[in-house]
């Protein structure tokens, strides 16, 4: 027989909530689903000074490079 005491009913509370939670959160991690791969190319910006590989969502013209601070064609 378990004796239920103040202590148990809070640690039971707190594991039941936190177990519901997870449980959403990887179902909507799994049902979400990506519209565009990560790998979409036309985003990708290769600094020419220092070699850095950045994202350019904008396409700016000149690009400005997060590291050093350079502008790229």
């Amino acid at each position: 027989m378990i004796i239920w005491d103040f202590n148990v009913i809070v640690a039971l509370g707190i594991t039941l909530s936190l177990g519901v939670v997870i449980i959403l959160w990887v179902i909507y991690t799994l049902s979400r689903g990506r519209t565009e791969p990560l790998s979409n190319r036309e985003f990708f910006r290769q600094c020419g000074f220092c070699g850095y590989l950045f994202f350019d969502y904008f396409k700016r013209t000149p690009g400005h490079c997060p590291r050093c601070g350079s502008y790229q064609n």
